[in-house]
């Protein structure tokens, strides 16, 4: 067997959604090194949601057959104890959603079967693991020792969540003084995805609480938008760091996705820039290809390709995760909020960013 062109180290949906968006470059079965996937999950991976913006779900439904998942029409983003809010709704983009929720299991499993589909499970790194591929696209999550990292004294708490009715569609961001709660649509009618951050002691605690208590402490941070909410699922926790990969200047590695930056889960922007990540890093090597460049001078190009979209994430995951809990500005913020909502141009600009990233 030649030696393959390409090599992607990792496991998860971005290395698995470059291998596909590579196919659709011209990149054949035997051309490119790929990790095995994993079989089996864990259960509390398999079980993790996803928030997926529709920029995504429109480049993955090029690539697979995606699983039922729950359509977030509207985004409503919120201050606890103050009134100022803004929505953001499909309708107002005319688009017919602003995104969708999925577990990780159901959107590992169709990529998995994408790939088998094409024949494109082969062959693995593990057949090549002593052969010098001219270049490695590194997609296994990992930043490397020199990352530049924030710690942002906070845990996020995972849970799935019961309601009284069936949420219609709408994703709620709440600030409160520790930190964002977020409550996500899942497929399944009156069931909600819970990622609850503050500091780690309180996180830690809310772990441990009797279901009871635990459900009056969400009710009280939440509020009455949903109805009575019911714990129904295990609860885990994930303490939370900003990492970006620290400058370099390997030619023969090029890190995408949460091997290049690791955000902040509020907003949900960490899966959706290494999906953006790897379409065009695949559009690049394509283009390298099809122009008969050599591979290697792609790995410039994709930096400042990406410098931008990247740049602008990172910058507004940081700030929201740690401007709302600033107390004295509380107040400010939510008239801020009230304002953004009845900006129309403003509002919307903020919601196409989010669903398709910066461009240009």
């Amino acid at each position: 067997m030649s030696m393959p062109l390409l090599r992607i180290e990792g496991h998860g949906p971005v290395a698995l959604a470059l291998r596909l968006f590579l196919a659709r470059q011209g990149f054949a079965a035997g051309q490119v090194a790929i990790d095995e996937p994993i079989a089996e999950l864990p259960d509390w991976l398999a079980a993790r949601s996803l928030a997926m913006s529709l920029g995504s779900w429109q480049l993955l439904s090029r690539i697979a057959a995606l699983p039922p998942a729950a359509v977030i029409e509207t985004v409503e983003v919120s201050m606890s104890g103050h009134s100022g809010r803004t929505r953001m709704q499909a309708r107002d983009l005319r688009q017919s959603a602003l995104g969708y929720v999925l577990r990780y299991g159901d959107l590992h499993r169709a990529l998995v079967t994408a790939l088998k589909a094409a024949g494109l499970a082969a062959p693995t790194v593990a057949e090549h693991e002593t052969a010098a591929t001219p270049l490695t696209l590194v997609a296994d999550g990992d930043t490397g020792p020199d990352a530049r990292t924030h710690d942002f004294d906070q845990t996020a708490l995972l849970a799935e969540i019961a309601i009284d009715g069936a949420g219609h569609g709408v994703a709620y961001e709440r600030f409160t003084a520790e930190g964002p709660l977020a409550m996500l649509p899942l497929p399944e009618p009156a069931r909600y995805a819970l990622v609850w951050c503050a500091r780690p002691a309180q996180a830690e605690r809310r772990a441990g609480l009797e279901p009871e208590h635990f459900n009056a402490e969400l009710q009280q941070a939440f509020g009455d938008a949903l109805g009575q909410l019911r714990l129904d699922s295990a609860r885990h926790l994930s303490p939370l760091q900003r990492r970006v990969r620290a400058a370099g200047h390997d030619p023969q590695r090029i890190a995408l996705g949460n091997a290049a930056q690791a955000l902040h889960p509020v907003a949900g922007q960490g899966l959706n820039l290494g999906l953006r990540d790897a379409f065009v890093l695949a559009q690049r090597l394509g283009d390298a290809r099809a122009a008969q460049r050599p591979l290697l001078e792609t790995a410039a190009e994709f930096e400042r390709a990406r410098r931008g979209d990247r740049g602008a994430t990172v910058t507004l995951t940081d700030t929201l995760a740690r401007l709302f809990t600033a107390e004295p500005l509380r107040a400010l913020e939510s008239l801020a909020l009230g304002a953004l909502d009845l900006l129309p141009p403003l509002r919307n600009r903020l919601a196409m960013n989010l669903m398709f990233g910066r461009r240009g």
